[in-house]
């Protein structure tokens, strides 16, 4: 192959006064032998979704408002009832830490679902909220998906149960 400097030099050692003749060019012939590098790109991509916690009686660590300012509700009994296996991931809005081994969950149709927690994990360490991965079908399922607390606890759901809003009468 021939270099450009080589075939600037090689037009101007040509004699005389005369038209300067065409310069050669060089072209490399393709290689029919493939590249001996290969590369390798994997893209990996994961979606966490963070879920805000509500204050509740558990994880309320401020002093109470005063007894005064404080408009007068009916209490709400809470009564558990069958839920489906899996909640939408989309559909959880934010939760609460009511009992000592789960936390409720309240859902975009403003539906509470309570989630039993596995053994040895505590509400109280979801107390700011929790983190969860999302995944394929985008659902949180119990028996499957774990959720992981801000303080670095990680729990699987054992169940889910459907809190239904029963009103108590106070003359007891």
């Amino acid at each position: 192959m021939l270099t450009s400097a080589a075939l600037i030099l090689g037009a101007l050692s040509v004699a005389g006064d005369a038209a300067p003749a065409p310069l050669p060019v060089a072209v490399p012939a393709p290689s029919l032998e493939p590249p001996l590098a290969h590369f390798q790109v994997v893209i990996e991509q994961q979606l966490i979704i963070r879920v805000p916690a509500r204050r509740s009686p558990l994880t309320n660590f401020s002093a109470p408002p005063a007894p005064s300012a404080r408009i007068r509700e009916t209490p709400i009994v809470w009564k558990e009832k069958k839920a489906p296996k899996c909640v939408a991931m989309r559909d959880i809005m934010g939760m609460q830490a009511v009992q000592r081994d789960s936390i409720d969950l309240i859902t975009r149709q403003n539906q509470r679902l309570r989630a039993q927690l596995n053994r040895g994990c505590r509400a109280l360490d979801f107390y700011a909220g929790f983190y969860m991965k999302g995944n394929k079908d985008g659902r949180l399922c119990e028996d499957r998906d774990e959720i992981h607390a801000r303080t670095g606890a990680r729990c699987e759901v054992d169940k889910f149960r459907l809190m239904v809003p029963v009103p108590r009468d106070d003359d007891d």
